[in-house]
């Protein structure tokens, strides 16, 4: 047969062996992607038992995988131009999906969601400091997993690699954000739980129906004592229990938010949470509770009706004293509109919101409803800044630092590059009800050094004439005619950026504050929608060198939900 013919036949042998690995290889990945994803559904759902099915097909797959990569020809023909990179990439993905089974998805699904289910008003604690080790290592796996892929260089792969790859990246994401999300909660729950000693919480309930920065006026208050696992209600108050409209603001104000929001953020209760910075609120609604009441405050949570809502269609509906029903269906409508036509005595409603709230918690800590659901409704709640959290316990702020739970603005944009856009009712009504808000933002940050981002907030007025004339007093407020919204819209651009031009409905406007605020540039637009009207804030930006993460906006959590349009051309999607 000769030199040569033999050179063919060792060759052929060798591609065919290669492609019978490679062919069984791709097939174990894409079997094992579904798998992955099934898993997370069903430990969030609380099904532990279909979890450790899919765990158990998910490792037999990665298993497979693995092996069909692992031997010496493959890892010797990487080095062959064109084909090797492909190669490589497929043993990394392999080795990778198969540790993130073994060492983490196997080992979660011996937890159990249902551990964080109140039983008689309290949360074991002992049983969740029992599950830190394992989430602690499946998380680390986790994050091994992904950084592996994060190594593989992806500008030579072919195609169907590339996207391979692209999905198992973006499921170990998933799974990885599930495991990082658990690891937090088990370690920070125990000490805030009052493991350690009882712990005083102060919680906001802002009313998404006059915006506020951080979400609405916090006419609302509750003061939560958590001790050995088990929560209680020690306090209420509103916004009427504090000295308001003070001469000067109840704590010194920097100039820069000074400038921005003007003195009043410090002398009224219900203008504390007009800044995105909800330490800083933190920081006014501590000094106005010692001022009233002296109790120590050792936390700080802000939530909304709609959050509400959400948890009401984990744990079912609830009656409250009044002998309403509230459900997930009637809560928003119910407490952010409806209350005010029935009541015109805001004490009443006060009385009205306090028990909303003490129904729906005591629902909540009498273990009622569907664990997993009501986590997810936390997450979903917490994602779109509806749900925020401040401790002074150090170790806590440390773990849940950069999260969005801490309701603050990155201080970089390596991780995340930030647009805010922040509304501001200046009506001094309940009329944000009837406001709807979209934002569009294009950045160029994959294409150019100093990316260009352009982008639009939009305002529309949901009220027609004809029924603005019928509001009450309270919704509408008196300084305006009714079913008028007059609303300050507070831009910030990414950290280190500028912003070049505003325009409004196509008019380029002169912003009432343009300068600095959280180490970003911001500017603050006021606009007038009367019943029916559109208003488009168009702007402008220009980002210094630099990293940038991924594009996002941030900004105030409306009555209804807030859509979100992102470009980012030339980005890796």
């Amino acid at each position: 047969m000769g030199s040569f013919g033999a050179a063919l036949l060792v060759f052929g042998g060798v591609a065919l062996v290669m492609t019978t690995h490679m062919v069984q290889a791709k097939g174990e990945l894409e079997a094992a992607i579904p798998m992955a994803a099934a898993v997370q559904k069903q430990l969030v759902a609380g099904d532990n038992e279909a979890a450790a099915l899919s765990a158990r097909k998910l490792e037999s797959h990665t298993k497979k995988a693995a092996g069909a990569t692992g031997g010496r020809l493959w890892r010797a023909l990487e080095w062959v131009p064109v084909a090797g990179p492909n190669l490589a990439a497929v043993r990394v993905a392999a080795v990778a999906v198969n540790d993130l089974a073994v060492n983490a998805v196997v080992p979660a699904t011996g937890l159990s969601i249902d551990q964080l289910k109140p039983v008689h008003g309290r949360i074991n604690l002992e049983a969740l400091a029992a599950m830190e080790g394992t989430v602690q290592a499946a998380n680390a796996s986790a994050n091994r997993a992904s950084a592996q892929l994060a190594r593989v260089d992806r500008a030579g792969l072919f195609g169907p690699v590339e996207a391979g790859i692209a999905r198992l990246d973006s499921g170990l994401g998933q799974v990885g954000g599930l495991l990082d999300g658990l690891e937090k909660t088990v370690k920070v729950l125990p000490g805030a739980l009052g493991a350690e000693g009882p712990r005083n919480y102060l919680m906001l309930f802002q009313s998404n129906a006059e915006s506020r920065g951080t979400g609405g006026n916090p006419a609302a208050m509750v003061l939560l004592t958590a001790e050995d696992g088990k929560i209680s209600i020690s306090q209420q108050a509103s916004s009427t229990d504090f000295v308001n409209a003070r001469p000067k603001p109840i704590i010194p104000l920097d100039r820069e938010t000074e400038a921005l929001y003007g003195d009043k953020i410090g002398r009224w209760i219900p203008d504390m949470t007009l800044t995105p910075d909800f330490p800083f609120t933190v920081k006014l609604a501590k000094a106005y509770w010692a001022e009233s009441f002296g109790t120590r405050v050792d936390g700080v949570i802000s939530f909304d009706p709609v959050a509400l809502s959400y948890l009401l269609g984990a744990t079912g509906p609830v009656t409250l004293a009044t002998g309403d029903t509230l459900t997930a269906e009637n809560a928003v409508p119910l407490l952010l509109n409806e209350v005010y036509f029935r009541y015109e005595d805001p004490k009443v409603q006060d009385v009205f919101f306090a028990a909303a709230a003490a129904s729906v918690f005591d629902a909540i800590t009498s273990g009622v409803g569907d664990t997993g659901a009501l986590v997810q409704q936390l997450t979903r709640a917490t994602d779109e800044g509806r749900l925020m959290y401040w401790t002074d316990d150090k170790s806590q702020s440390k773990i849940l630092a950069g999260t969005r739970l801490t309701g603050t603005l990155p201080t970089d944009n390596a991780n995340a590059t930030v647009v805010g856009a922040y509304i501001n009712d200046n009506t001094g009504s309940k009329m944000d009800y009837y406001l709807d808000v979209t934002n569009d933002v294009t950045s160029t940050q994959c294409q150019a050094r100093k990316p260009v981002l352009t982008g639009s907030v939009t305002l529309t007025s949901t009220i027609n004439a004809a029924d603005a004339r019928h509001l009450p007093a309270y919704i509408a407020g008196v300084n305006f005619r009714p079913g008028d919204i007059s609303t300050d819209v507070v831009l910030y651009g990414p950290v280190g950026a500028t912003i070049d031009s505003v325009q409004v409905n196509g008019h380029k406007v002169k912003p009432s504050y343009s300068g600095q605020h959280l180490g970003r540039p911001a500017v603050k637009v006021r606009v007038f929608n009367v019943p029916g009207a559109v208003r488009k804030i168009s702007y402008t930006m220009t980002g210094a060198p630099g990293k940038y993460g991924p594009l996002e906006v941030h900004g105030t959590p409306m009555v209804r939900p807030t859509p979100v349009t992102l470009s980012t051309p030339g980005c890796m999607q």
